[in-house]
């Protein structure tokens, strides 16, 4: 059986269908499941989804995450696959350590203690 697969066209003006009649969705799950009845039959996956959703700038994201034990080591966020950016402070010694990293595509923040996604709120841009 062969899968159909939704185009990103057709993913970001459901989006935008969906955005007339909600303004947040409070899940990923949620907004595939929306996405699914509009799209009738053709499938989405909900990291794709999530990452033309950032990039349309149909929606702001708001990252629900808890603390890892791992240590901080990723090069690319895991949220959108951006690059992610190490922010540093120089401590009493003048010396620069790094403190935060950031993605500044889609707002996910961690520090040195890994900050794991768990949670994704979509608030829908009125135009």
């Amino acid at each position: 059986m062969k899968r159909n697969f939704a185009s990103q066209q057709e993913i970001v003006e459901a989006l935008s269908s969906i955005s007339k009649e909600h303004k947040v969705i409070s899940s990923q799950r949620r907004l595939k499941e929306l996405l699914s009845k509009l799209l009738r039959g053709k499938s989405v996956g909900e990291r794709r989804l999530r990452k033309i959703a950032i990039d349309s700038g149909i929606v702001n994201l708001k990252i629900l995450t808890r603390e890892s034990k791992d240590i901080f080591n990723l090069d690319r966020c895991p949220v959108c696959d951006n690059r992610i950016e190490a922010i540093g402070r120089k401590d009493i010694w003048g010396e620069v350590t790094k403190t935060e990293f950031i993605c500044r595509k889609c707002g996910y923040r961690s520090g040195i203690k890994r900050r794991v996604p768990t949670k994704y709120v979509f608030y829908f841009k009125r135009y």
